[in-house]
């Protein structure tokens, strides 16, 4: 070869050369910087200032991502949902209802197991938690927290009447009523033992009614969730029941003249205005009810206690009703959006966020740390045992059941025949 050519090349090799090692100098041979993502997440109830330390939080960690909050209006929320997410314009993020995970399954998308494994979801939350947002092993949605039923009552009026401790079983919740109900002449009650029995002026009716109904054993609905029954006979200690019959009894009879336990009817003020009041001496309600009675009337004596269960030998059963967060299938950063909730329900960031905000918790290792609070104790205990009651559709399914409770007060069915038409109903709804 030519001594000039062989130069030639010795040149552009060692040009070559040159190059790659100043590439590598100034960082050519790092990975891309991580691209930018921004995470659109909708949530009702929540101020954007009790969410904003967690969101900066994670933020600061990945500073490649923005998360939008909105807060949404709950009135509207899920109609608004539905439209975005019909135009293609919904969040990445939003929350529902434990009940609605049905109805949403064909819009949500699960988390990856690289995120967040199934084995890891069931042991940090509660039961009820994982019955709600995960389907054969797949987690669907996370829950910052969790609410369930208690029984609210008046210490005064209990006192009065000489009743010392709320009432631990349905027998006895029966017989405090019978010393604590007033009523006058035109049948009006001057003072209730305990504001349930009727629909519209019941503060979440269903919910206790389904409550009693999960008490007594009823099973909602079959495994595959197209088949309801709640009306059906089961078999306990050697003997056949019909504990859906046996709840929507119970519940009635407080709203029915002809039950010793009648103690509330239509024309009884709504119970929780009632139990602010002074003329409902117990109520059934969520934790979020302390919120309303202390601006109501912030003097009153009142206390909350686990509510009555039929039979103190029998394993305690709860009822939740709450919301929990879930990635939209729209989302193109579905894998972002799920990493930052697992995130959002991690130990740390809701110890935080309890230690601020006193809410019930939805996991199991923060629990045994708010039992002993005199707010939410009892609440949070009872997210330990609670259920749900599945729904195909919340909505449809609370007027089935409103519609069950006003068929026996009002309409004057047997109780029977309104659990018959209310099961027919739900069979209807689940098959549509």
């Amino acid at each position: 070869m030519n001594i000039k050519i062989k130069h030639k090349y010795k040149k552009i090799f060692a040009a070559i050369i040159g190059l790659s090692l100043l590439s590598a100098g100034c960082g050519g041979g790092q990975q891309a910087a991580p691209k930018q993502v921004v995470l659109n997440f909708w949530k009702p109830f929540e101020d954007s200032s009790n969410m904003e330390p967690l969101l900066s939080a994670y933020q600061q960690k990945h500073p490649n991502v923005r998360i939008v909050y909105t807060k949404k209006n709950v009135e509207n929320y899920e109609q608004d949902l539905l439209n975005a997410l019909a135009a293609g314009t919904g969040p990445d993020i939003f929350s529902i209802n434990n009940s609605w995970l049905p109805a949403y399954m064909d819009k949500v998308t699960p988390v990856p197991e690289k995120v967040l494994t199934y084995s890891a979801f069931k042991n940090a939350f509660v039961d009820v938690v994982d019955r709600d947002f995960a389907v054969n092993q797949k987690v669907y949605g996370v829950a910052m927290s969790v609410d369930s039923l208690a029984l609210y009552y008046n210490k005064d009026i209990l006192g009065t009447v000489g009743i010392a401790t709320p009432p631990k079983t349905w027998a006895d919740l029966a017989a405090d009523v019978q010393k604590i109900k007033k009523a006058d002449t035109r049948g009006y009650f001057t003072r209730s033992g305990v504001a349930i029995g009727t629909n519209a002026n019941v503060n979440r009716a269903v919910d206790v009614l389904a409550l009693f109904m999960l008490q007594r054993g009823a099973k909602p609905f079959s495994a595959d969730g197209t088949s309801p029954t709640f009306g059906q006979q089961v078999q306990q200690n050697g003997s056949y029941s019909n504990p859906g019959l046996d709840g929507l009894n119970y519940y009635t009879s407080f709203a029915s003249p002809a039950s010793l336990n009648y103690n509330w009817n239509a024309r009884s003020d709504y119970s929780i205005d009632a139990f602010i009041n002074g003329r409902a001496a117990m109520m059934y309600g969520y934790s979020y009810a302390a919120d309303t009675i202390k601006a109501k009337n912030p003097n009153l004596n009142y206390d909350v206690a686990t509510v009555p269960q039929p039979n103190l030998d029998d394993p305690s059963v709860n009822f939740a009703n709450y919301w929990g967060e879930v990635v939209s299938k729209q989302s193109k950063n579905a894998d972002v959006a799920w990493d930052f909730l697992r995130f959002l329900a991690s130990k740390d960031t809701l110890d935080k966020y309890y230690a601020k905000h006193k809410v019930p918790s939805s996991r199991k290792d923060l629990i045994s740390l708010q039992i002993q609070d005199p707010r939410i104790g009892v609440f949070a205990n009872a997210n330990l045992t609670a259920k749900s009651f599945y729904k195909p559709d919340q909505a449809k399914m609370d007027n089935i059941f409103g519609r069950m409770i006003d068929n026996v007060i009002l309409n004057g069915l047997a109780a029977e025949r309104a659990l018959s038409q209310a099961v027919q109903e739900a069979g209807i709804l689940a098959r549509e």
